[in-house]
């Protein structure tokens, strides 16, 4: 099928399918209008798709590489692309099933190494992938903790993966809102999948206590974001006044009750997405940092101002201990809390809504990836370009069939969705995820730029962003052409 075709059935996928990162979706539609995600197609559309309705990829039925394929991946999160044979979890299962089928359908046997690679040992995944590559035996594809990747990029160990032989990119399992962000000069160096499991787990939302809610008389968020009066204003209006000294002990501690909490640092990033902020725009093809700009400054301000309460509390290890047991009104999490909820038999009467806007004119909603989601990448002196291009659309599209229906539909909305209004707010956040240059890149970076950025707002009495900006200046500069270089026309 020539490009201008499978481009045709693309953008016929993008506006009827569920549980595609649309680029057809109208900004600041309303709940009514988004699609269900991940529900085939219902119109006649049967050129290139299954008995189900979900479109097929296009490799060659005769493809059979006949070897093993080398996997490096990072081993802290590895129930994202891996699973036991003898494991009965429907999750497990189909992750199983997935890799099964791409096996067989290639004719490669994977060899799995796994190497730890998240935040904090990321320099040994590093160390372990540029060791194979230097002795002349890379791996054939690597599948690392979202924020290696770039760094792979700019040290000149990646591969550009556009227009190779066997990835299609604008197949409705690559994410187009990534795409736009990563693809620049006909180059591109890492990719995520739609239906990444990781990427599905790790989507931020607001998780709220409905009898909470309701025991102050306060309305449903559900409501709220009907009528388009989900902001940051209405969160602390709705939060005011809710703390309470629940052990007794005189201090403000986890053992209280409180309005609002967030995860972890590192999920507060969710709060700068939600309300429509960025590091970086990507414009007319180029890449443009956003860290000089006044709205930065307008964030770290709004976000002072917001967190000027009582009613707050971030930070803590007992964090998701004090959602399930029932102590915070409103909890900033990734997806996976459902996880936590159904994994210890709790009957909370919980909801889920997106993030909420800056204001009532921001056009839509916006979701934030917590960085713990899977992002691949390939050597740049890879053996075999043809086998490992295939396999990795030959992942992406399974996960499309397998993986996605298995957790999204039955393992989420069905099996834990307590209310037919919460699968429609995981349709409208699946639907609002967004990414940022800078940001996927920010590792690169002398002094993480996004985490300045925070510990701005964390303890504004001894952190201005002017003056941090000033700063680093210059180590900001150099590191941004660094990254900018990578993508030079070549």
């Amino acid at each position: 099928m020539q490009f201008y075709t499978r481009l045709l059935l693309l953008l016929l996928s993008l506006c009827m399918m569920a549980g595609v990162l649309s680029a057809c979706t109208t900004e600041g539609q309303s709940v009514a209008t988004t699609p269900e995600a991940t529900v085939a197609p219902t119109t006649e559309v049967t050129e290139n798709t299954d008995e189900n309705g979900y479109y097929l990829d296009e490799l060659p039925e005769e493809l059979n590489f006949n070897r093993t394929f080398r996997l490096l991946a990072w081993s802290e999160s590895k129930e994202q692309f891996w699973a036991e044979e003898s494991s009965t979890d429907p999750m497990d299962r189909a992750m199983y099933n997935r890799n099964l089928t791409v096996e067989d359908r290639l004719g490669v046997e994977f060899e799995w190494e796994m190497v730890a690679g998240n935040w904090g040992a990321r320099n040994g995944f590093l160390n372990a992938m540029q060791t194979a590559s230097d002795g002349g035996t890379p791996h054939d594809g690597i599948i690392a903790y979202n924020l290696v990747p770039p760094v792979i990029a700019v040290r000149g160990y990646a591969a550009n993966l556009y227009d190779t032989e066997h990835l299609d990119l604008t197949a409705p399992w690559w994410p187009s809102v990534y795409l736009e962000e990563m693809l620049l000069n006909d180059q591109i160096y890492c990719l995520v999948e739609s239906n990444d499991l990781g990427m599905l787990r790790n989507m931020m939302a607001m998780f709220f206590n409905n009898t909470m809610l309701e025991s102050r008389g306060l309305e449903s968020p559900y409501d709220l974001v009907a009528t388009n009066e989900w902001t940051l204003d209405k969160l602390a209006e709705m939060i005011k006044g809710t703390y309470e000294d629940f052990d007794n002990d005189q201090k403000v501690s986890s053992g209280d009750i409180f309005g609002c909490s967030t995860a972890t640092e590192a999920k507060m990033d969710a709060w700068m997405y939600g309300l429509g902020y960025k590091l970086s725009e990507v414009r007319d093809g180029e890449v443009v940092s956003l860290l000089e700009d006044s709205l930065v400054t307008e964030f770290i301000d709004t976000m002072v101002k917001f967190q000027d309460t009582i009613d707050l509390y971030d930070f803590d290890p007992n964090m998701n201990w004090m959602f399930l047991e029932e102590r915070v009104y409103f909890y900033c999490s990734a997806i996976l809390m459902t996880d936590w909820i159904k994994g210890n038999n709790l009957e909370i009467n919980y909801g889920v809504v997106p993030m909420p806007k800056r204001n009532a004119e921001q056009e839509r909603y916006y979701t934030h990836l917590s960085n713990t989601h899977d992002a691949w990448c390939v050597p740049y002196n890879v053996k075999d370009m043809d086998c490992t291009s295939a396999v990795i659309e030959c992942m992406a599209s399974e996960s499309y069939r397998q993986i996605g229906p298995t957790y999204y539909d039955t393992y989420v909305k069905l099996r834990y969705a307590p209310d037919e209004r919460l699968a429609e707010m995981y349709d409208l956040v699946r639907d609002s995820v967004t990414f940022d240059f800078i940001y996927l890149f920010s590792c690169v970076y002398t002094l993480n730029p996004k985490d300045q950025v925070k510990a701005c707002y964390r303890k504004p009495e001894s952190k201005q962003w002017a003056s941090t900006y000033a700063q680093f200046k210059n180590a900001w500069d150099s590191s941004f052409q660094q990254i900018v270089d990578t993508y030079a026309k070549k």
